[in-house]
């Protein structure tokens, strides 16, 4: 009985709150019922006040005559202490609003059923809405215990309620089953108790009610639509995604999508509407961001068909992903693992990649050849005006380098102040000498930088694999000794390797 003797410990401390939250005060009205019962018409009527002075005995014989349409409720806080009731709750159990009210509910349950009723209120606790009901003896006025049966909703975080409102009902007393045990202690055994039809109802209920919590949970956008394309639900993610809130066809909630992929998602709709076809496809959206600015965002549509066990198509469901983020996030990373940060030329390993692709597949008449250009006097730059202006060297001549070279040519930065061109389908050695003379060319011209005016200077070396079956590292050695050579003979035309 540890945890039922918590509980109400809890509770006691927490009575003294009630009346400092206005969100519970107030009386019980018919409101708090519509909210329960949704759009469900309520049985009964509402009796009026019993006289505090009657007969407690003829109270309790008009409640329990009354039991089978009458309906109690009463509202609690989050740790059940009673913030109002109705009438029809004096009419049941015999206690007035005032004897009530800013006492825990557990005062008032029968020892022996108090770990039941607390498990049951913990589960209800778990998630937002109905509950499930529970059966135990409850205290009535007159000192002796009725059984009812209390389902209790959980309206948190209904703005309009913010509380707990529990249903009771007076119930029949259990019977013993086989085994000596009460039916309300098998019950709780089996976690059953209510009726076979009840038990069904709530089973079928608790189960919409997973699917539905699962898909408000859920890091993408559901939407699902009956075998005319009418909209049957959306989920909030949904609505945050398209941009816009629930329509009443799949062709006006995905209006957001642009007019050049409508096409694409119409026909995917189709499929899956008529012939039960799954796809994927890949959409994008005019959307709004929070403050309003417009920007096109990158979706993934997930279609499938919904069946009947004939498999005939009763509707379909979508499955809309943002991709926009990671997709950008995607392409960071290649570029990064691509291109060289400081002269947005291509890094080594792509360069080298690259070269190596081209070697692997010659067609007999052309063959790659390479430029290795290296800068003279690089270190004497960073040491005199510092590594920005050494940074903003290397970018300029890489952009004389691109200048310079076929469009179908790759430059790539393999060093720190060492660049190769790599050219594709070259017919003769000649040709290779003549892009590496554009190159020289291209860098004789001083350069402006922001600290200075620099005259810039480069050795170069030429390869050509024509002939040969090197590999790129082998390649790229050839024009590094080319380009030595040069360096040795001082002066700034390109030299093209030869074996001696």
């Amino acid at each position: 009985m540890s945890a039922p003797t918590s509980s109400l410990r809890t509770a006691r401390r927490a009575r003294d709150s009630v009346e400092a939250t206005p969100s519970l005060k107030g009386p019980l009205t018919w409101d708090d019922a519509s909210r329960v019962e949704g759009s469900r018409q309520l049985d009964g009527t509402r009796p009026s006040d019993p006289d505090p002075a009657a007969d407690a005995g003829s109270s309790l014989d008009a409640a329990r005559s009354a039991a089978p349409t009458l309906v109690a409720r009463v509202r609690k806080n989050e740790v059940a202490v009673i913030v109002d009731v109705d009438e029809a709750t004096s009419l049941l159990l015999g206690w007035s609003a005032d004897e009530i009210v800013g006492r825990t509910s557990l005062e008032f349950i029968h020892p022996e059923d108090q770990q039941l009723a607390v498990e049951n209120w913990m589960q209800m606790l778990s998630a937002h809405g109905p509950g499930h009901g529970v059966r135990f003896r409850h205290k009535h006025r007159d000192g002796s215990w009725v059984w009812v049966e209390m389902t209790n909703h959980n309206l948190l975080d209904d703005p309009g309620a913010n509380c707990i409102v529990a249903e009771i009902v007076a119930a029949s007393a259990p019977q013993a089953d086989a085994s000596g045990r009460d039916a309300a202690s098998a019950d709780a055994a089996t976690g059953s108790d209510a009726p076979e039809p009840r038990r069904l109802h709530e089973a079928i209920r608790a189960r919409e009610q997973l699917l539905h919590r699962l898909a408000e949970a859920l890091p993408l956008g559901v939407l699902q639509v009956d075998a005319s394309g009418r909209v049957a639900y959306t989920n909030r993610r949904l609505h945050t995604i398209l941009g816009r809130s629930r329509a009443t066809t799949a062709a006006e909630q995905l209006s957001t999508v642009l007019p050049e992929d409508r096409d694409r998602v119409t026909d995917a709709l189709d499929g899956v509407l008529q012939g039960g076809l799954d796809s994927d496809v890949e959409v994008r959206l005019a959307a709004s961001d929070e403050w309003g600015n417009k920007e096109v965002r990158l979706c993934t549509m997930a279609l499938r068909a919904l069946t009947t066990e004939s498999g005939v198509v009763t509707g379909a469901i979508a499955c809309i992903t943002d991709v926009t983020e990671s997709v950008r996030i995607r392409e960071e990373l290649r570029v990064r693992a691509t291109f060289d940060e400081v002269t947005r030329c291509h890094n080594r390993a792509s360069t080298m990649a690259a070269l190596e692709q081209m070697l692997t597949a010659p067609d007999g008449r052309s063959a790659p050849s390479v430029i290795f250009v290296d800068l003279n006097r690089f270190k004497e730059v960073n040491d005199r005006f510092g590594h920005a202006a050494g940074d903003e060297l290397l970018a300029t001549v890489a952009k004389r380098l691109l200048g310079a070279v076929r469009a179908e040519d790759l430059v790539g930065r393999i060093g720190g102040d060492e660049f190769l061109v790599v050219c594709p389908g070259i017919t003769s050695a000649a040709q290779a000498m003549q892009t590496a003379q554009r190159v020289a060319d291209a860098l004789e011209h001083r350069v402006q930088l922001k600290a200075a005016t620099l005259a810039c200077h480069a050795s170069i070396g030429v390869a050509w694999s024509i002939g040969s079956d090197l590999d790129a590292d082998g390649l790229v050695n050839q024009a590094d000794e080319a380009m030595y050579e040069a360096k040795r003979q001082g002066h700034r035309h390109p030299v093209f390797f030869t074996t001696r």
